[in-house]
């Protein structure tokens, strides 16, 4: 089975910003294939690497458009 790469999701939130130029924090992720919503209390951008916590299906974290991350399957 390939890797599969998810857009982002209007639920989404996008909690902290930084000043222009630098990256985007999230602080939470709704899982591309479960649906569960996960917080991030340490907050997370373009690169990392994210787990669900209920399902267990990890992704990489990328930069998308609009300001929402990408998620691509591990």
């Amino acid at each position: 089975m390939g890797m599969q790469e998810f857009g982002g999701d209007d639920d989404e939130k996008e909690d902290r910003t930084a000043a222009s130029g630098e990256k985007r924090i999230f602080t939470d992720f709704d899982c591309p294939v479960c649906n569960a919503n996960n917080p991030y209390d340490d907050g997370f951008g373009d690169g990392a690497e994210v787990r669900c916590y209920y399902c267990g299906a990890e992704f990489k974290v990328l930069a998308g458009d609009g300001g929402r991350p990408r998620f691509k399957e591990l």
